[in-house]
């Protein structure tokens, strides 16, 4: 490829370098008794406030109509976004070194259906978001929905939400658009007679979506939607009907094994070898079709609410004020750990991960 063409491809590739430094996009809220706006920032690898309080302010606010809370630690993909955004950079980098044609159809190709599939993720969470709302909330509308908008302006209730790029987002659709047009270039461009790809273009893009590739499965899968009146318990059988006792287990093949108890899962987990685990899951009670990873769960043991198999075990999320769960479901506070011991026959000596394996306090 023509040497402005290589340069070209390292400016798109460098330009993805500004997820690390600035917030990809952002979500403000004006309403009349907020005149400044409320607002969060969403980075690569977080979530933060536009003003230093402005997210637990939208979480106050998301509480009152029954929407979760926005906890970055349980949005999955904050962990490995930016370890895409660095394969990206440095691919990118051997493609422009390398000028191989064939080499750059397959890294604009993927880089592409990376940028689209994030797009794709962005508009789901901000649908689950606005949708699943806890029925127990303190103002509910039926049939109205909270979901931001993926890009522009959007009145909800007596609020005005305006969703658009930060500065790494606007880095990024520049990095895209460019992208794009040295592909169209590249695919369409008449080629010389003369013109022989180089020997190595087969190994190099093997090379480049090898190390894309490698880069993208250390993601770890998340959680799905439960089928209710489908899916059955992995560990009694029985059918799921309510995603507020539900439980899945991810194993490391990327098998989901889904349960219509906590208890039933705390049963699946003691009884499993610990190697085959890759993450456990547990439905938040006060976020229906909302998980919770279990190391991060708050339990309600004999809860004043009926589950599935009978222990009324509830999940909350252990940001939770214990003293006030207690008064709202009774009961008796646990941990994910307590459980997991307690199916083995075992008294709990101290916190574990999730796949049981011991770590400090």
């Amino acid at each position: 490829m023509p040497r402005v063409t290589r340069w070209l491809i390292a400016v798109s590739a460098l330009a993805v370098l500004g997820v690390f430094a600035f917030p990809l996009w952002r979500v403000t809220l004006e309403a009349p008794q907020y005149p400044e706006g409320i607002g969060m920032q969403i980075h690569v690898n977080g979530v933060t406030g536009v003003k230093e309080h402005d997210l637990d302010n939208i979480n106050g606010l998301n509480h009152y109509i029954g929407m979760a809370r926005i906890e970055p630690e349980a949005i999955p993909e904050l962990r490995f976004m930016p370890w895409i955004a660095a394969a990206i950079v440095l691919t990118g980098l051997l493609v422009a070194w390398r000028g191989s044609r064939a080499v750059y159809v397959g890294w604009a190709s993927l880089v592409l259906a990376t940028f689209s599939a994030g797009v794709y993720d962005f508009w789901k969470w901000e649908y689950n978001y606005g949708h699943n709302l806890n029925p127990d909330a303190a103002i509910r509308i039926p049939g109205l929905s909270y979901q931001p908008p993926l890009f522009g302006s959007k009145p909800i209730l007596n609020f005005v939400a305006h969703s658009y790029p930060d500065v790494a987002g606007w880095m990024l659709i520049f990095a895209g658009t460019l992208i794009g047009a040295i592909l169209a270039y590249v695919l369409f461009r008449p080629r010389r007679r003369t013109e022989q790809p180089p020997r190595s273009s087969t190994a190099l893009s093997a090379i480049a979506t090898a190390a894309f590739l490698l880069i993208t499965s250390c993601a770890e899968p998340s959680p799905r939607a439960l089928a209710l009146g489908s899916d059955e318990c992995a560990q009694c059988r029985m059918m799921i009907t309510d995603p507020r006792f539900g439980a899945q287990v991810i194993m490391r093949t990327g098998k989901i094994q889904t349960f219509d108890a906590i208890e039933c899962a705390a049963s699946f987990v003691a009884s499993a070898d610990s190697t085959r685990l890759r993450s456990v899951w547990v439905g938040d009670f006060e976020r229906p079709g909302a998980w919770i990873r279990a190391s991060d769960a708050m339990f309600v043991a004999g809860a004043s609410r009926a589950s599935p198999m009978g222990r009324s075990l509830l999940a909350l999320h252990n940001a939770t004020d214990s003293t006030d769960a207690r008064t709202r479901y009774g009961g008796q506070i646990t941990d994910w750990q307590a459980l997991v011991q307690s199916a083995r026959g075992a008294t709990p000596t101290g916190p574990t991960h999730l796949d049981g394996a011991p770590h400090a306090p």
